[in-house]
């Protein structure tokens, strides 16, 4: 072997280590990345069902077609390091154009609630405890204003089933002390029935909801519930899946732990 031969595979070898190295730094990192995303997903709770598309009507008097509008939503997640955010977007968005909901830092400081409502963001925060025990097929959120702000908003989330949610918006007048009805969006999963609940469905191995699309890992066939879901899976598959493996066995430890009582 001549010397610039050995010379190639000396500098061949050097960048393999380096690569393996430095693949082998970055798995643990995104091992932890993938399981604080999980712990945020987490503190958000069962608003994250909202993700995937639904159908929608606005009304703004309950009962009336008058002033009513039909709306596509469609829910994704959005993730920035550790951080997560749900995402509703409202097409052609007649009154509301957009919700974002993330968590607090401080699992104790609640959700909070970021209102596009025409030209202006409105910032909201839940200011009472999520009634949303997993055991019950209803719940609900309620998100407020800042007293100071400049306009007050209450934001009413209410989840009738898994296919099934409303939203009532209320203003207040400064200085008042009641609320007054702007309008109400109700929301169905679109190709849902209102009588058919979703059985044996497929679960996102991001966030644990529903899976609707498909993704690929060494010959195998997982799924996602969003375009944020999927560019997470895809960054680091293999991260992923041990953590949709370990939240499997814990639950499913959670679960004997339970019969056993």
């Amino acid at each position: 072997m001549n010397s610039a031969a050995a010379a190639f595979l000396t500098l061949t070898l050097w960048l393999c280590t380096c690569r393996t190295v430095l693949l082998s730094d970055e798995q643990p990192q995104h091992s932890a990345l993938a399981v604080q995303r999980a712990a945020t997903v987490q503190r958000i709770g069962r608003p994250g069902e909202l993700v995937g598309n639904w159908r929608a009507v606005l009304q703004a008097r309950r009962g009336s077609g008058n002033g009513a509008n039909a709306e596509a939503v469609t829910g994704t997640w959005q993730f920035r390091d550790s951080d997560a955010a749900l995402v509703l977007k409202f097409r052609p968005g007649s009154r509301l154009q957009q919700i974002r909901i993330t968590a607090a830092a401080m699992p104790s400081e609640g959700l909070r609630l970021a209102l596009q409502e025409g030209e202006q963001e409105l910032s909201l925060v839940a200011v009472q405890p999520a009634h949303a025990d997993a055991a019950n097929e209803r719940a609900e959120w309620i998100f407020e204003t800042a007293d100071d702000a400049v306009k007050s908003r209450r934001l009413t989330v209410r989840r009738l089933s898994d296919i099934r949610w409303t939203m009532l918006l209320e203003e207040r007048a400064a200085g008042g002390a009641d609320w007054r009805r702007m309008f109400e969006v109700g929301m169905t999963r679109d190709g849902e029935r209102l009588a058919v609940a979703g059985v044996g469905e497929k679960k996102c191995v991001v966030t644990g909801g529903r899976g609707t699309i498909a993704v690929q890992h060494e010959g195998k066939t997982w799924y996602v519930c969003c375009e944020g879901c999927r560019q997470v899976f895809e960054d680091d598959p293999a991260g992923i899946l041990k953590s949709y493996q370990a939240a499997l066995e814990q639950e499913q430890r959670r679960v004997e732990g339970e019969d056993q009582r």
